[in-house]
């Protein structure tokens, strides 16, 4: 009888994975959360302890609603792809891609195209990760 030993995880795989545990449940969660609070939100933004912070809640007014649905939910998928990707399995890496680049996409027809601005640290981070990603992807079924 042969006894195979379950793959390894590489080290690097095991902390982005976690980052990105975090970086998508966070980022689910709280953008499904203004999804469902929007406009309690936005009443509570015109509040004077909001004023007094000094800080311009402008843009988050402007922001379509839609916007918080739609991330939340490529959240949930780039999650699941994390997930997979845990678990050494392939399909996770391009879930995972396909949902950032979706999100890149999302945030800027909803967000920095408006304000006619290129988001460019999402852009960095978002290469970083998939191509850090990429080099494990042979290590996966």
């Amino acid at each position: 009888m042969i006894i195979t030993q379950p793959e390894k995880r590489p080290q690097l795989l095991t902390f982005l994975c976690i980052l990105s545990f975090i970086g998508s449940g966070l980022g689910s969660v709280s953008n499904l959360f203004v999804y469902f609070n929007h406009e309690l939100i936005l009443e509570m933004l015109q509040e004077e302890a909001f004023q007094a912070l000094e800080y311009n809640f402008e843009m988050f007014a402007k922001v379509n609603r839609n916007y918080f649905i739609i991330s939340g939910l490529l959240q949930i998928i780039s999650f699941n792809g994390v997930r997979f990707m845990w678990k050494l399995r392939r399909a996770g890496f391009h879930l995972y891609a396909i949902a950032q680049l979706l999100m890149l996409i999302v945030s800027t027809v909803y967000i920095y195209k408006p304000i006619d601005t290129f988001p460019m640290f999402d852009l960095l981070l978002t290469t970083v990760f998939i191509l850090l990603y990429l080099r494990f992807r042979d290590q996966m079924k």
